[in-house]
């Protein structure tokens, strides 16, 4: 199989994923994204569910509002601390 190739701007338009990338290598960044990625896409298909810390449970797709960035941010937050 073919790779594709991304090129990917990140801005301040987009403050969560540039605080997350700032400061990373870009081999690092390039890997940090492609995992983001899979995890958004997992959530997006409602497969995955996680304990978040504290011991709350947080569901792909969960929460009070139903958008899919608010969706996605969540459930990263509860996979990774609120990172």
């Amino acid at each position: 199989m073919k790779g594709i190739r991304v090129v990917l701007a990140v801005t301040a338009a987009s403050p969560e994923l540039f605080a997350a990338l700032h400061g990373l290598p870009a081999r690092s960044r390039a890997e940090r994204v492609r995992m983001l990625a899979t995890l958004g896409l997992v959530a997006s298909s409602g497969g995955v569910s996680a304990n978040a810390p504290g011991g709350h449970t947080a569901e792909a797709g969960g929460g009070g509002n139903t958008g899919p960035q608010n969706r996605a941010t969540e459930f990263a937050r509860a996979l990774g601390g609120n990172v």
